[in-house]
């Protein structure tokens, strides 16, 4: 899977290049919250836990002011799972590939307002639980695959706005909402149906040429 997503970022990338346009290419470093929406009716309750996220991004204009934004990053995602005196907390970390339409509105003379939506498609590397009761804790490494902890690709949509400077320093405001259920068969024998990320993130980059 990460074959594919590297040769797709190359597609992108040598498309580019042939186009001869303004392309900005940059790298961006953001945190933020994740959880996860969990069906199983014996769950007391889940919470969120903070992320780090970093990625190289590239923009090609199209037109009328409209961009397509693509890069290729590492994300972090899970939640904290409440299940009466036992919190499970689980980290998961994502090669991720993002593909955004970015409208970009002039703003006043220090620069750019931009609004976009997209999707993303991202690959599980690795990631540990964390277990705590009143009188212990523990920790255990994920396994990524259909018939262990989680499946491994992750897919859904994204929706984001930001500012971009005349320096080219960007800000930005993400919000991902997964669609596609990573619960494993395990899971799913043991009456969790349903387990979708989302994330909430604020992001810094720069862009240059």
């Amino acid at each position: 899977m990460i074959k594919k997503l590297v040769v797709t970022v190359f597609f992108i990338t040598a498309c580019c290049l042939f186009v001869q346009a303004q392309i900005l290419y940059g790298i961006k470093v953001s945190g933020g919250i994740a959880t996860q929406h969990i069906d199983e009716f014996d769950i007391s309750s889940t919470s969120l836990i903070t992320t780090f996220n970093a990625s190289g991004v590239v923009e090609l204009p199209v037109k009328y002011g409209f961009w397509l934004q693509s890069g290729l990053g590492v994300t972090n995602k899970g939640s904290v799972l409440h299940d009466g005196a036992l919190s499970t907390t689980t980290h998961l970390t994502y090669i991720e590939l993002p593909l955004n339409v970015l409208r970009k509105f002039t703003f006043t003379d220090i620069g750019k307002f931009y609004i976009g939506a997209g999707g993303y498609i991202a690959d599980g590397q690795n990631g540990h639980f964390d277990y705590l009761t009143p009188s212990s804790s523990s920790t255990e490494y994920v396994r990524f695959g259909n018939d262990n902890d989680f499946r491994k690709i992750d897919a859904g949509l994204n929706f984001l706005t930001g500012f971009e400077l005349n320096n080219k320093l960007t800000f930005d405001v993400q919000y991902s909402f997964g669609l596609n259920n990573i619960a494993s068969d395990p899971q799913k024998n043991t009456g969790i149906t349903n387990i979708r990320n989302r994330l909430f993130s604020l992001g810094l980059g720069y862009l240059f040429k």
